[in-house]
């Protein structure tokens, strides 16, 4: 009974068992039921939120980059003529393209608004009385006349421009400049016409011997890609006549200019081609013009094409100019490999030897006679004015980031020339955010010198520089004002630019200031000595004006080329599309600054001279100098004309380009041999 007592139990007590087991297992479904049930749940709340971002997308209308949008016309409406300013390449100084006696709008010319870039470049857009009605051509339609010209209250301006030569009256037609056009040429066995063109603008008049003759007559020859059903025609070669209902895109816009004497008041004389007479800057002059359309099958999307595309040479002078660089870089490379592997190894191994000899001990004072190691414990004292050092630094870090990002974004297409002004306004942008970097590396190297004068590091860089900089600037926009130019920047823009600087990058350089010395504090891997060793005397070719003059001669043969181009493509007023070029030029100088940076330290340490600190930012940072002289003095013996002011402006305009590449350099050569002398001297340490 007892073992039939003792198996009843134990049977109940594994149905016991079984029981529980059966609970928990339905209580884990029941669990996983519920949370895959609240999973399922959760992904469709997930997926009715897309629905809904979906459905109030949907509806909404996309939109294009700013200056990207496409513009369908319809046959007869009218297109806007703008006009933009009157620019001289010669001179560079912008006036008002009304500021001489020309045909006005009614109710008086208005100003469109215009961003920080375009009040920065002078380039106000106006309204104009030409009235372009899309696809309707016309001939010698009457704009306006002037009696006694001569007499107008802004001849005076008008003469002094035609002395000063080559000024030109800019437009724009659909965010198009308006390229003058020379004439047209065939090309051998293709048949079609080529446009010469010499510039964008029309020549406002021409000075002959003591008289002035002014261009009162343009015509306008527009280029358009048609659009739906007359875009099908033309794909399938199909016969038929535009109709009023055809809608297109313009592709191209030219002017052909001259100066024509009017014996017909209505000007139904002014497409005489022989025969006709130059109209004189006086008496009764007649403005004319005449509008040609014709039909191409270039799309909307190579329409800048035509401005911004490289001819042969041009392409073949860029790329030899990247492969001068590039031979450059790796020279450079190669002696840097050879200090790096060779000369460092050999030193380490040589000193280890004479470890094993009980020649030198690290543990104790270093007595070696020769070599750089034997500096090993003065190399790492601060340097001489370590608060100058710290805000050149900090500038220079602002100013690479802001190259850096403005390159990589240019190659994207987002600062296109359809985007008037957005590169110069985006760049001022970018300085002002990039005021956190400036403060946090000069915050954080300086606090690595063991500097005291926090403040004034912090001060320095939100001010010293940019005050340089924007005293210049200012300088240059009074001259500009008193000579009655547009290129003088507006209050707006001056107050604009203010607010950048005193209310985003001068706060978010102190905001980086205050992280960069909160920061841990670095130790360097060699003790620093209390009392300095003596520096011997160095050879000739050690010295520091050799190395300076050395390395800026480098560093100025990798850029001189594109310096060249684009400094004298600029000062032309022409385009200049190459970021391509640009961003790889960047990075072989930023390679280069580094390299020469550690060659020249390595060199100096070697002759027992630690004071690496100055001479790594100096060496690389000289190239500004070589660019500065040689430029201003190729733009002023190349560049044809110019004033005193002309040449003044040149000489600041190179001034600060030219030292903005310096900074970048320096703070280039200063990183990477502070970072080379670190990794060195810990395998000393390591030793």
């Amino acid at each position: 009974r007892n073992a039939s007592e003792g198996s009843g139990e134990e049977r109940a007590h594994v149905l016991r068992l079984r029981s529980t087991k059966r609970r928990t297992i339905e209580r884990q479904e029941m669990e996983g039921r519920r949370r895959k049930d609240s999973k399922d749940a959760r992904r469709c709340d997930r997926w009715a939120v897309v629905v809904a971002l979906v459905l109030l997308v949907g509806p909404s209308t996309s939109f294009y980059l700013p200056g990207i949008h496409p513009v369908d016309w319809k046959a007869g409406e009218r297109v806007p003529v703008r006009a933009a300013k009157l620019s001289s390449s010669a001179t560079h100084i912008p006036y008002d393209f009304y500021s001489i006696p020309f045909c006005e709008p009614e109710d008086g010319p208005q100003t469109f608004a215009q961003n920080l870039g375009e009040a920065l470049s002078g380039d106000a857009l106006h309204n104009s009385e030409y009235n372009l009605p899309f696809l309707e051509n016309q001939t010698c339609t009457v704009l306006c006349t002037i009696d006694n010209f001569e007499q107008h209250p802004k001849f005076r301006r008008f003469r002094a421009l035609l002395k000063e030569d080559q000024y030109r009256a800019n437009l724009r037609m659909d965010n198009m400049p308006a390229v003058h056009l020379v004439g047209a040429t065939t090309t051998d066995g293709s048949g079609e016409e080529v446009m010469v063109q010499d510039g964008r603008g029309f020549p406002i008049g021409i000075k002959y011997r003591k008289q002035y003759f002014v261009t009162n007559h343009i015509t306008f020859w527009i280029a358009y890609h048609p659009k739906g059903r007359a875009e099908s025609m033309i794909e399938m070669n199909l016969p038929g006549e535009m109709t009023d209902d055809v809608t297109g895109r313009i592709i191209y816009v030219y002017v052909s200019s001259k100066s024509i004497q009017h014996n017909d008041p209505k000007g139904g004389d002014c497409m005489n081609e022989e025969g006709y007479q130059a109209q004189e800057a006086k008496g009764k002059v007649t403005f004319t013009y005449s509008v040609r359309w014709y039909q191409t099958d270039q799309p909307w999307s190579t329409r800048w094409d035509h401005l911004l595309a490289l001819d042969k040479q041009e392409t073949e002078m860029n790329w030899a100019s990247i492969i001068n660089s590039l031979a450059v870089a790796l020279c450079l490379s190669f002696v840097v490999a050879l200090i790096v592997i060779r000369a460092v190894k050999r030193d380490f191994a040589r000193y280890a030897a004479e470890e094993l000899d009980d020649e030198l001990d690290f543990g104790a004072d270093i007595n070696m006679s020769t070599g750089w190691k034997v500096v090993a414990q003065d190399v790492f004292r601060p340097p001489q004015h370590p608060e100058m050092l710290s805000i050149l630094c900090g500038t220079g870090s602002q100013l690479f980031w802001v190259l850096v990002l403005v390159v990589t974004i240019s190659l994207f297409g987002f600062f296109s020339p359809s985007n008037r002004g957005v590169l110069l306004s985006s760049s001022f942008v970018f300085f002002s955010i990039f005021g956190y970097s400036a403060g946090h590396c000069a915050s954080s190297l300086y606090k690595k010198f063991k500097g005291l004068n926090r403040k004034t590091v912090i001060f320095g860089t939100a001010f010293l520089i940019p005050s340089v900089y924007f005293g210049q600037f200012f300088i240059m926009n009074l001259s500009l004002w008193h000579a009655g130019s547009t290129g003088a920047v507006p209050f707006s823009a001056m107050f604009t630019l203010c607010l950048l600087w005193f209310g985003i990058s001068a706060p978010l350089t102190f905001l980086g200031g205050y992280f960069g010395f909160r920061e841990e504090e670095e130790v360097p891997p060699c003790k620093v000595n209390q009392i300095p060793r003596q520096i011997p005397d160095k050879p000739w070719y050690i010295q520091d004006w050799f190395l300076l003059v050395c390395s800026s001669s480098v560093l100025f043969s990798m850029l001189f080329v594109h310096v060249f181009y684009i400094t004298s493509k600029i000062w032309l007023q022409e385009f200049v599309y190459i970021f391509g070029f640009i961003m790889v030029l960047l990075l072989l100088f930023t390679v280069c600054c580094a390299e020469v940076a550690i060659i020249t330290v390595y060199l100096t340490l070697c002759a027992e001279d630690y004071k690496f600190h100055w001479r790594a930012w100096s060496m690389p940072a000289s190239v500004a100098v070589p660019v500065y002289f040689f430029t201003t003095l190729y733009l002023m013996n190349s560049m044809p004309g110019g004033t005193t002011l002309t040449h003044w402006l040149l000489m600041n305009y190179m001034f600060i380009a030219s030292s903005v590449l310096g900074l970048v350099g320096g703070l280039i050569g200063f990183e990477s041999a502070s970072l080379f002398v670190t990794k060195i001297y810990e395998g000393v340490k390591k030793d």
